[in-house]
């Protein structure tokens, strides 16, 4: 969802709780020395600093005008994990953001400097063993994606499955499915969505590797009772705008091409998306995206530079869990300019410019004809 419009709310200080308790279990848990050594309990977190400008995004006094919008931003994670009798893995993580929105876990700063809020983000049990993997609970998402389909702060919730063939070193097939629980309600019919994924990495040489994914992600989405605006967006719904007009039956082709032929500092991705709803109840059922990045981000002075272009008429994905990068998750075209450089280690810095239009507008006079700017600027830092 979109997390231009979200105002800062109270803390949720029960999240915390819980995985504080977690984590105290854990540690106690831990004291016996053999297995604290062999299986300790891991940390990692976040955080990001950012300035967004965006021109024309407010109303102004005339209906063909639009101010400028400055905004601050912060984002906070951190996580944890054990893994238990070298099978199974545990996890959390408490991340900023509202928890009606997973979407974003960014949070605006102002409101008269009320408290920043923080959830739970993701809490799984995962099972490894040999070349099956199994997870349940509020996870990572598992499928290979691009925001045109799922946006990267999207966690998953039900259970998740992936089974990796033995084969040839040139060609690694892996197969991927998901029991999405979308909304669970006790005297309506449930939502949910089963998807799959059929991914080839092939390896033709030392400095050339390819990459081919193909998903269905059928959403059986049977009420709107607990969702709000920022779940739908720009996806076509009823007349009596209680459900979506189109059903999403989403069949989409990733294909990720990477060439380290021009040294260890300067890789070169390309990665195009393609996704058709074949559910959509009318033609603008289509979306792509085409992404190029050079260069890399892991040690000191890396610098990596992107380019991407994007269309996505109005239903072809849905908009709840689409990209939330501009105030436009479907029916947008878009270009995307970044530059991420790495000052001294876990430290980086980002500059990524979206350039923005409505893709389809009724009115042909209508101002939202135009391209939109948005300018972000990022410090981020890992430990």
């Amino acid at each position: 969802m979109n997390n231009t419009h979200r105002p800062i709310v109270r803390c949720c200080r029960r999240p915390i709780n819980i995985l504080l308790a977690t984590l105290a279990l854990f540690m106690a848990s831990s004291w016996d020395g053999a297995q604290a050594q062999t299986n300790p309990l891991n940390f990692a977190g976040d955080f990001r600093l950012r300035h967004e400008r965006t021109t024309r995004q407010e109303t102004g006094a005339r209906p063909d005008i639009r101010d400028p919008r400055n905004r601050e931003v912060v984002r906070f994670r951190f996580g944890m994990n054990k893994k238990i009798n070298g099978l199974f893995n545990f996890g959390a993580r408490l991340a900023t953001g509202s928890p009606d929105d997973p979407n974003t876990t960014d949070i605006t700063l102002g409101d008269f400097v009320n408290d920043l809020t923080i959830s739970l983000d993701r809490v799984y049990m995962e099972l490894a063993y040999k070349n099956l993997f199994f997870t349940g609970g509020k996870f990572a998402n598992p499928f290979r994606t691009t925001e045109l389909v799922w946006d990267g702060d999207v966690n998953p919730q039900g259970f998740g499955a992936s089974y990796t063939f033995s084969g040839s070193k040139k060609i690694i097939p892996k197969l991927t499915g998901v029991y999405y629980v979308v909304d669970e309600q006790t005297s309506n019919p449930d939502s949910y969505m089963l998807g799959g994924q059929m991914q080839f990495v092939m390896n033709p040489s030392s400095d050339l590797s390819l990459t081919l994914a193909g998903a269905y992600y059928d959403y059986s989405i049977k009420s709107l009772t607990n969702a709000n605006s920022g779940d739908f967006q720009s996806n076509f719904l009823t007349p009596d705008g209680k459900a979506y007009l189109s059903d999403f039956d989403l069949l989409d082709a990733i294909a990720t091409i990477d060439y380290r032929g021009f040294g260890e500092r300067y890789p070169v991705r390309l990665v195009g998306d393609f996704v058709k709803n074949h559910g959509a109840v009318l033609e603008e059922n289509e979306g792509f995206s085409v992404d190029l990045y050079i260069g890399k981000v892991s040690k000191k002075n890396d610098w990596r530079l992107q380019y991407g272009y994007a269309l996505a008429e109005n239903d072809a994905v849905l908009a709840a869990f689409s990209h939330d990068n501009t105030t436009l998750a479907t029916n947008y075209e878009q270009h995307t300019l970044g530059l991420d450089y790495v000052v001294v280690e876990n430290t980086t810095l980002n500059v990524t410019l979206y350039h923005y239009r409505r893709h389809d507008i009724k009115s042909p006079n209508s101002f939202e004809n135009d391209f939109f700017s948005r300018l972000r600027m990022n410090a981020l830092v890992n430990f």
